[in-house]
C-alpha cells in the first residue's frame, strides 16, 4: 500500500497533467507543456501548477485566460504570475516553485533569497527596469500597463502568495519584507486542502458572491417580489424573481459542485435521471417560452440577497447572492448546463432566448451556525421530498462527514465520498482512479471500528441503522488506526470493494486481528511500517488457532441448531456471532497478550 505522502502527490499530479494536456492543445502554447523529455515534462507540470492556483483560488475557466496572467520567464522580477480582483479590491502577485518528487513537495523550502527577488515596490510603482537597469519581460510590462488603467487603484490592497513550503522562522521575514501588504504562503498542506481536494469535488470554482442578470423586457413594475418570513431561527427573507435560463445553465456548468454542498445529489449524480429528458424537451423542443410555466424553479440558499434595476442598462436587473447553494431544483440547472455544453453558438441562442426559470431565494438568518445548519436541513428535506432521494443520502452529505472527508485526504490520501458521486467529474478528468475512492460503507465501518464501535461496525444493516453518519472523532489518531485497518482489509479482501455483507464482516474481524497482531510485533523491530505483508500472512496462520481458543473461552456465544440425527435442539458455538460480538475485540487483544507468555515452539517459531 502506497503513503498518503504519494497518494495525494499522485493525485496533485495527475490534476497538473491535465492541464499540461490542455495547453499542448493550444499551438502557440505547445512549446511551454512539451513533454519530451523528462525535464520538459517537469517544467511543464511547474507551468501548470499555476494554472492550478488561478482556476481554484479565482474560479478562472479559460486555460488562455490564466495563460496571459503568467509572467513566469527570464526577467520577470520574481513574479510568476497575477490577478486582479476588481471585486474585492486585491492585486495577487504571485511567487511559485513546485517540487518533484512526493517528498519534495513537503519537506524542500523556497530560499530567502527567492522570496527577495520578487521586485514588487519597483514594479508597481511602474518601473520598466530593475535596479541593474536590465528590461522586465513583455508579460510583467503588460501587468504594468493593466495597473495603469484601474481606475480606483488607490483602493485596492496587494496581496503577495508564496506558492510554495516556507521554513516556519522565516514567516516573520515574509511580513517583514512586504510590510502593509497582505502576505499568503500556500505550502504543501494548503496546497491539498484548498487546490487539490476542491479540484477533485468540482468545487475549485467557487464564488462566495455570485451575480445574476435578470432581463427587465418583459416584467411590469418590480423585476422581484419578497417578503420576510419569520422562523423559529429569525427573520428570513424569501425573494422571487425570474431570471434567463442561460444565466442559470452559466453558473451551474461553471461552478458544479460548489453550489451543492447542501444538496443530497452531486452534479454528475444528476445525469442519470430520469427527469432530464422531459425538462431537456420543453426547452429545446418548445421555441416560446413556456418553460417558466412547466418548471417547478430552483431554490438557492443566500446569506444575503441585492436586487437592483439601477445598474445603468435599460430593462436589465442584477441580482447579487451572497455564498449561494442549490437545494432544490440542481436538476433542472443540470439540464440546462448540459444543453448549453453540448449546443453550438447557433444553436445556444435558439435554445435560451426568451426563456426564463423562476429562481427562489431564500435568504438565511444571521443566526449560530448550529441553528444555521439545522434551518438549511429542514428547507432542504422538505424542497427535496418529491424525488428519490434515499436518507441515506440525505443524511450522509452533512458538514461533519465531509470535514472528516478532509482529514482523512490530508493524513491519508484516501478519498471518501460522503455525497455519492461527488468525485465523478474528477474520475472523468483521469485525475483519480476508481481505487483511490474508499467505498462509503466501508468507510463508515472502519471508523466506527477506530473509534471503539465494532458491534455497530459488523452490523449487516449498520448503513441503514446510522444513515451513514460518522462517529464524532475524539482526536485524530483516531484517523491512524482507521488507516491502518484499512491498509489491512485491503490485503485481506484482496483489494476488491464492495463484497457481501458476511465476506465483509470476516474481512473485518481479521484485520482486527492483524491489527493488534502487528502491534505487538512492532515492539520487537523499529522498521515497523515496512513488514505488514510478512505480519499479515503470520497472523493469518495463527487464525485458526485464534478460532479453537474462541470455541473454549467465548462463554455465553453458543447458537442454538438442530441436531441432523435425533431433530433435537443442541447448542453450539458460533463463530460467525462471535465475530460480531462486542467483545470480539476484548478477546483478540486477550489471545495476543496470551502469544507474549506462550512457550509452544510451534508457535515461537511461527513468530521467529
Amino acid at each position: 500500500m502506497h503513503s498518503g505522502q504519494y497518494r495525494k502527490y499522485t493525485i496533485l499530479n495527475n490534476i497538473l497533467d491535465g492541464y499540461v494536456r490542455e495547453g499542448a492543445k493550444v499551438s502557440r502554447r505547445r512549446a511551454q507543456f512539451d513533454t519530451s523529455s523528462e525535464e520538459k515534462a517537469n517544467q511543464a507540470r511547474s507551468r501548470a501548477f499555476i494554472h492550478l492556483y488561478l482556476a481554484a483560488t479565482y474560479g478562472i475557466v479559460g486555460f488562455e485566460e490564466r495563460e496571459q496572467m503568467i509572467t513566469d520567464a527570464s526577467y520577470d522580477g520574481g513574479i510568476d504570475a497575477y490577478f486582479i480582483d476588481v471585486d474585492l479590491k486585491v492585486i495577487d502577485v504571485i511567487q511559485s516553485k513546485f517540487r518533484i518528487s512526493s517528498q519534495n513537495f513537503e519537506s524542500k523550502f523556497i530560499a530567502p533569497e527567492e522570496i527577495m527577488a520578487i521586485d514588487l515596490d519597483r514594479i508597481l510603482a511602474g518601473h520598466r527596469e530593475d535596479k541593474d537597469g536590465r528590461s522586465y519581460n513583455g508579460h510583467i510590462m503588460a501587468f504594468i500597463e493593466k495597473l495603469q488603467k484601474i481606475p480606483d487603484i488607490a483602493r485596492y490592497k496587494t496581496k503577495v502568495t508564496i506558492l510554495a513550503n516556507v521554513r516556519a522562522e522565516q514567516y516573520p521575514l515574509v511580513e517583514r519584507l512586504f510590510s502593509g501588504d497582505l502576505t499568503n504562503i500556500v505550502n504543501f498542506d494548503r496546497c491539498y486542502q484548498e487546490l487539490v481536494l476542491p479540484t477533485v469535488r468540482g468545487e475549485q470554482h467557487y464564488t462566495s458572491s455570485m451575480r445574476l442578470q435578470v432581463d427587465l423586457s418583459n416584467k411590469s413594475g418590480s423585476s422581484k417580489l419578497s417578503a420576510e418570513i419569520m422562523t423559529a431561527h429569525g427573520a428570513s427573507e424569501v425573494t422571487v424573481v425570474l431570471v434567463p435560463t442561460l444565466e442559470i445553465a452559466k453558473i451551474m456548468l461553471r461552478y458544479k459542485n460548489s453550489i451543492l454542498r447542501y444538496n443530497p445529489r452531486s452534479y454528475l449524480e444528476f445525469r442519470e435521471q430520469r427527469t432530464n429528458e422531459g425538462i431537456r424537451s420543453s426547452i429545446v423542443d418548445i421555441p416560446t417560452g413556456e418553460f417558466a410555466i412547466l418548471n417547478n424553479g430552483i431554490t438557492i440558499l443566500s446569506d444575503e440577497t441585492y436586487v437592483s434595476e439601477r445598474v445603468g442598462s435599460q430593462g436589465k436587473a442584477q441580482v447579487e447572492i451572497v455564498n449561494p447553494q442549490i437545494i432544490n431544483g440542481g436538476q433542472t440547472a443540470f439540464t440546462l448546463a448540459r444543453i448549453l455544453e453540448d449546443s453550438t453558438a447557433e444553436e445556444q441562442e435558439r435554445h435560451f432566448s426568451g426563456k426564463e426559470v423562476m429562481l427562489r431565494i431564500i435568504t438565511l438568518p444571521q443566526v449560530d451556525e448550529a441553528s444555521k445548519k439545522s434551518l438549511i436541513l429542514n428547507i432542504s428535506s422538505a424542497t427535496n421530498s418529491q424525488t428519490s432521494v434515499s436518507a441515506i443520502d440525505r443524511s450522509a452529505s452533512n458538514d461533519d462527514n465531509r470535514e472528516i472527508a478532509e482529514l482523512v485526504f490530508q493524513k491519508t490520501g484516501i478519498l471518501y465520498e460522503p455525497k455519492r458521486g461527488e468525485y465523478s467529474d474528477a474520475l472523468r478528468k483521469r485525475y483519480i482512479d476508481k481505487p483511490d475512492i474508499i467505498e462509503r460503507s466501508l468507510f463508515t465501518r472502519l471508523m466506527h471500528i477506530a473509534c471503539g464501535r465494532y458491534a455497530l461496525a459488523v452490523e449487516r444493516k449498520m448503513m441503514r441503522k446510522t444513515g451513514g453518519v460518522l462517529p464524532e472523532l475524539s482526536d485524530e489518531n483516531v484517523i491512524d488506526v482507521f488507516s491502518e485497518l484499512y491498509e489491512i482489509y485491503m490485503l485481506a479482501s484482496q483489494g476488491h470493494q464492495p463484497q457481501p455483507a458476511e465476506e465483509i464482516i470476516n474481512h473485518l474481524a481479521l484485520s482486527v486481528f492483524v491489527r493488534a497482531y502487528r502491534m505487538r510485533r512492532a515492539k520487537d523491530r523499529d522498521d515497523a511500517s515496512d513488514f505488514l505483508p510478512v505480519v499479515f500472512e503470520e497472523a493469518k496462520g495463527l487464525w485458526k488457532d485464534f478460532e479453537e481458543w474462541g470455541r473454549e473461552n467465548a462463554e455465553g456465544l453458543f447458537a442454538p441448531r438442530i441436531d441432523k440425527k435425533t431433530g433435537a435442539t443442541v447448542l453450539k458455538f458460533s463463530l460467525a456471532r462471535w465475530k460480531k460480538h462486542a467483545r470480539f475485540p476484548k478477546d483478540v487483544a486477550t489471545y495476543v497478550d496470551l502469544l507474549e507468555r506462550v512457550q509452544d515452539p510451534q508457535v515461537v517459531s511461527a513468530l521467529a
